[in-house]
């Protein structure tokens, strides 16, 4: 059963950061050395960012960015999550608690209640769960039962969360979806096409991906999780994707030691990854540095209330000093503009359940920014 533990110290701050492109850093694993690289937003590589075997680093897995500004990184064999530097990539210590050994643990999302989800690829009931963390680190227990080489994993507006589960054996590859309380709410994407499903996301339409690792393609569900058609092919055992501000996807090919990238469309632009060395690279995440730590400057006044919700209201005298609004999702994403002399209402009732950003334009240059998470 879930502990929820919802983080809402969403604050206002004035910076001058704000999330632009240039906040967003890409990273990817070289799997088989133990190692994370960093490139630029075109594909330059920049440099192996986390160090092959630093802190014990075994086989990674996953990173995502945690909300006191370090990163956290899984490795099949590493039964704790490790964090690391943001700005070096040094090794900081084991992050997950130290009374819990995970098995095998994979990927990672933050959830929309706050909690860290992580997946374990085991095979039986015992190694098999999906797990969560609290922010500090601390195990809340299993959120699903038995869930058989678990990798990715999404939410959908409703927040019911989904996994593909890769499949013990060959064409048993199947998506679950399970409930807010973590019940199995039954077989979202069945076997009947689909056979090794790795990374899945839903798109603003409410249409659902799955990457097929075995059979080398991007397949597109609607939000019944019935097939649409081939989304992408071709592609040398995918898994991991992300993307770019301007829309475009990043898939990485593990069998083919490469990124590459297409079109908001599914059509082929080219290889992305330019330099570095990629050994079976299995995860490449776009991550928004900017967003993290926001409540480190947080002041006394309060912007927009709620901050957990569909539609905000604006504090009037605040607002009057930021005509126009910008809300950003966690990839960067600019998803409204919004005129605070039109309306006091942020209506966010029709995008997905999730944490978005406000960025608040002023005189003179003044920027706020404030932290939401809309659950619908």
């Amino acid at each position: 059963m879930r502990t929820t533990k919802t983080l809402l110290a969403f604050c206002l701050f004035f910076s001058s950061l704000s999330l632009f492109a240039q906040d967003i850093r890409y990273f990817a694993c070289n799997r088989v050395f133990n190692a994370v690289n960093e490139y630029q937003e075109d594909g330059t590589y920049i440099e192996e960012f986390i160090a092959a075997d630093a802190g014990g680093l075994s086989n990674p897995q996953d990173m995502v960015l945690h909300p006191d500004d370090f990163f956290l990184v899984t490795g099949t064999n590493n039964p704790q999550i490790k964090s690391y530097d943001v700005d070096t990539g040094e090794y900081l210590g084991d992050w997950s608690d130290s009374t819990f050994d995970l098995t095998s643990p994979s990927k990672m999302e933050w959830g929309p209640d706050g909690n860290l989800y992580v997946t374990q690829w085991g095979t039986t009931a015992a190694t098999s769960r999906i797990v969560s963390f609290d922010p500090d680190g601390t195990y809340l227990g299993d959120f699903t039962p038995s869930a058989p080489q678990g990798l990715g994993l999404t939410w959908d507006e409703n927040n019911f969360l989904y996994i593909s589960l890769f499949g013990i054996t060959p064409g048993s590859g199947t998506v679950r979806r399970f409930d807010t309380d973590g019940n199995a709410a039954g077989i979202f994407v069945d076997s009947l096409i689909l056979e090794s499903p790795a990374s899945i996301w839903f798109d603003d339409n409410g249409d659902f991906f799955v990457q097929d690792y075995s059979l080398g393609k991007i397949m597109r569900y609607d939000s019944n999780g019935d097939y649409i058609d081939d989304f992408i092919i071709d592609v040398v055992n995918p898994e991991g994707h992300a993307f770019l501000p301007n829309g475009n996807i990043l898939i990485c090919e593990r069998g083919a030691n490469k990124i590459s990238e297409f079109d908001s469309n599914g059509n082929p632009i080219g290889r992305w990854d330019d330099g570095g060395l990629l050994g079976a690279p299995n995860f490449i995440r776009a991550i928004n540095v900017a967003i993290a730590g926001v409540s480190d400057n947080a002041l006394q006044e309060v912007f927009v209330t709620p901050t957990l919700g569909t539609k905000f209201y604006l504090n009037q005298e605040l607002s009057s000093k930021y005509p126009l609004l910008e809300i950003f999702d966690t990839l960067g994403r600019k998803i409204v503009s919004f005129s605070t002399e039109e309306s006091h209402v942020l209506d966010l009732s029709a995008h997905t359940s999730g944490t978005y950003f406000i960025r608040a334009h002023g005189e003179n240059g003044k920027l706020a920014t404030q932290k939401i998470i809309v659950t619908q």
